[in-house]
């Protein structure tokens, strides 16, 4: 869209109330409606872990389906052993039991040993999907609309999760866990930009500073605590998001990408929708129609090949695409990985999430302060400080070992959201308005 268009759409903006009434419901519905897709994004902190497990042993015989605390201590000590993979080395362990008081995924196929990885393949598949649709989101929204792009995801999503939840296989589980994060990299590479579409320039990083993320990563942890079984967790994660559906009523579409197609009749009624909560009158859009008139640019389709076709763009890309990938191993390494942290899994989950929030507040106030490289810098090399020390640790015993690498592995996980936070940023201004969406993440 050409810059005069542009300048007139935010002077739009500013005359509706600026950042008003309207601007804030928006923002609220559509991070709320972000929270399934956190839950369904980190499900696998919880659904991949290892429960406690045995081999051999009365758990396994006869006395397997009786009451646990029947079972007389001594023999229960005499006849399992405690995660081994074969009995006398030799001969594999083909019976196990796992503590029925945490069901994950692992436990459900028993997916340990011989088939440990699993777990692993199963979040990249569900990876795969996100990375998917989030390049392919850009276009979709730009035909199609932000609004139907947002909805279809949240559906999808809704459909998915609970469709999971009937898997009969880690097969058709890993199938789901496909089209699960499909859903959410639709979510999730469109629901910024349509804020940031309707929100004036000056208060975009405030929007993109909103820790709905990290909230509802927090409440994650709470939930599967309250839950323990990975089964009911998909279906409350597909029940949720449901009623955010009913917002459709209440969401408009983007009125920059109704002018943008030319639907100035149904641009000039959002316009006046939007006034109407901000309590100011409407402006006039006879100056943008008069605009589009001139403008030779509206009607452009841009792809990630015109990222290609300019020497500068294709280097930027390379970097930020590099910084991604770098921020991804490390904030989805240690998610996925929580389990291997000592003490409680639900109370390490939960606090790792809670310490993003002061983290994006933390990113934000210095990124204005001393600018977006040098922040990113800063927390990078934060972030790898504690995942060093997390490595250098494990090789020693001593007192409190446990403790000292959890303390490790949060500074890695907050100084690793902050620089995620920043390259955030920094991709979206790295690019002209048309050619950003495309660079969105899966979150925070």
């Amino acid at each position: 869209m050409a810059n005069e268009v542009n300048n007139l759409l935010e002077n739009v903006l500013e005359e509706t109330g600026g950042l008003g009434r309207f601007q804030f419901i928006l923002i609220a519905l559509i991070n709320v409606c972000k929270v399934p897709v956190t839950w369904s994004v980190l499900m696998m902190m919880f659904g991949g872990a290892t429960p406690d497990w045995w081999c051999g042993g009365s758990r396994n015989s006869s006395l397997a389906n009786q009451n646990t605390d029947s079972l007389n201590a001594s023999e229960w000590l005499m006849t399992s052993s405690y995660q081994v993979c074969s009995v006398n080395g030799s001969v594999a362990c083909d019976d196990r039991y796992f503590d029925p008081d945490m069901n994950t995924v692992i436990s459900e196929w028993g997916l340990v040993c011989g088939e440990s990885w699993v777990p692993g393949v199963i979040i990249s598949i569900q990876m795969v999907g996100l990375l998917t649709s989030g390049y392919l989101s850009g276009q979709l929204s730009d035909l199609f609309g932000r609004r139907l792009i947002l909805f279809l995801a949240i559906l999808l999503n809704s459909i998915t999760n609970f469709a999971a939840a009937f898997s009969s296989s880690w097969q058709m589980f890993a199938g789901f866990r496909f089209l699960i994060g499909f859903s959410c990299g639709l979510y999730l590479a469109t629901y910024l930009t349509y804020l940031i579409e309707f929100t004036p320039q000056k208060y975009r990083p405030m929007v993109q500073a909103v820790p709905s993320w990290s909230l509802g990563a927090a409440a994650y942890g709470l939930l599967s605590w309250l839950l323990h079984d990975w089964r009911y967790l998909q279906m409350v994660t597909g029940a949720f998001g449901l009623p955010f559906l009913a917002c459709w009523i209440l969401i408009p579409e983007s009125f920059r990408w109704l002018v943008s197609h030319k639907k100035i009749d149904k641009a000039k009624e959002v316009i006046e929708k939007i006034a109407k909560l901000n309590r100011v009158a409407a402006p006039d859009l006879k100056e943008i129609e008069v605009a589009l008139q001139k403008s030779h640019t509206v009607d452009r389709k841009y792809t990630v090949l015109d990222i290609c076709r300019h020497g500068y763009l294709l280097k930027r890309a390379a970097i930020v695409s590099f910084a991604w990938i770098a921020m991804a191993y490390n904030y989805y390494g240690i998610s996925f990985g929580v389990d291997k942290l000592s003490g409680s899994l639900y109370l390490n989950m939960f606090i790792l999430s809670v310490l993003e929030i002061p983290g994006a507040f933390l990113s934000w106030f210095f990124m204005n302060k001393i600018g977006r490289r040098k922040s990113y810098f800063i927390f990078t090399m934060l972030s790898t400080a504690g995942a060093v020390a997390v490595g250098v640790t494990e090789n020693f015993e001593f007192t409190n070992q446990g403790s000292v690498i959890n303390g490790f592995a949060f500074l890695t996980k907050i100084g690793g959201g902050m620089a995620w936070s920043c390259v955030f940023i920094i991709t979206t201004e790295s690019y002209p308005t048309v050619l950003s969406q495309g660079e969105f993440r899966s979150g925070s």
